[in-house]
């Protein structure tokens, strides 16, 4: 008899809704893709609002597709990653680096998060230090989403955040050049909120999240998952300048405070659930002069589930961490 392996799980917890695509361990191709709608939403910036419900409904779905025990990666919220560039002493090995920062956290190396998770990159080696990319996250929030996936049965093996995920697409597709003259910027655009995250020699740079409170109360979310604005047309446009001004002052402070006016951004790649997405494309090419992508696989994987599809595509060798392994390491 041959028995049928389990299919490997991603999951997106967003805030009323659980997206998730199921992938064939052996082929790697998608074989669902389905999202489990709310009426109540259980996510809010980025904190899981009512885990026992959300338990309660991943143990359903578990039980009805026979996944227990399966390998599963989540794409983490973006509302709790800090990316910057740190010194330390040129003379530290990797492992060393790792027992620096744990010992400066909090001091030298400033952290807003009570537990922090991190990782890092060395970019670049001088006489006396040597650059490194840092990543931070909340270990408080992976903590949460781990021990919810525990919960209802399943086994997390990775997390990622939405960002990486989609740069790891473009990366893919080999769209454009990815020179090391680029500044790829990920612009994901949603009706409540926005995450533009800059990459350079295919590392992030520069990362910024905003969520609109006001937003939330102005859209519908009909029994079809579709968003539908409560306003008026003239209304929508306004709101949708608004984020463009807050897009365009995010252009100028990398380009004069990340990197002090020598580049700035080359290429934008949109991306994100927003109703008509087409037309904010547009928008956005006769608002800024630079080439404007609209970041897409297939019909098969759709827009909405195109980060889930790049944290498929995920190497162990990549930026961003597993979770936690076990209780002390950090990184």
């Amino acid at each position: 008899m041959i028995f049928k392996k389990k299919p490997i799980l991603f999951f997106e917890f967003l805030e009323r809704r659980i997206r998730y695509i199921a992938v064939d361990s052996q082929s790697h191709s998608i074989i669902e893709k389905e999202e489990i709608l709310f009426d109540t939403e259980i996510v809010y910036e980025g904190k899981i609002m009512n885990p026992s419900l959300v338990v309660n409904r991943l143990k359903a779905l578990v039980a009805e597709k026979k996944w227990k025990n399966s390998r599963t990666s989540i794409l983490l919220p973006d509302d709790f990653v800090i990316i910057r560039e740190e010194k330390v002493p040129s003379q530290l090995t990797p492992s060393e680096i790792r027992d620096y920062i744990r010992l400066h956290m909090n001091h030298l190396i400033r952290t807003p998060f009570k537990q922090t998770n991190f990782h890092f990159e060395v970019l670049e080696k001088e006489a006396t230090e040597q650059t490194i990319l840092l990543m931070l996250y909340s270990n408080e929030v992976i903590m949460q989403y781990e021990s919810l996936l525990e919960d209802a049965g399943l086994k997390p093996v990775v997390a990622d955040i939405s960002s990486l995920s989609l740069y790891r697409i473009i990366e893919k597709q080999q769209e454009i050049g990815l020179d090391e003259e680029k500044h790829v910027l990920v612009l994901q655009w949603s009706p409540v909120n926005n995450c533009m995250s800059v990459f350079h020699q295919g590392m992030p740079k520069f990362i910024r999240h905003s969520r609109s409170a006001r937003l939330t109360d102005l859209w519908n979310v009909t029994k079809e998952g579709e968003w539908k604005w409560k306003g008026s047309e003239e209304s929508l446009h306004e709101t949708i300048s608004d984020m463009l001004d807050i897009l365009e002052r995010f252009l100028e402070f990398y380009r004069y405070s990340v990197m002090d006016g020598k580049e700035g951004v080359t290429d934008i790649f949109l991306s994100g659930d927003f109703p008509n997405i087409k037309n904010l494309q547009h928008q956005l090419s006769k608002r800024f002069y630079l080439p404007i992508h609209e970041l897409g696989i297939s019909e098969e994987v759709g827009a909405a589930f195109l980060p889930l599809y790049g944290l498929s595509l995920k190497e162990k060798k990549n930026v961003v961490q597993a979770l936690k392994k076990g209780k002390g390491e950090k990184d």
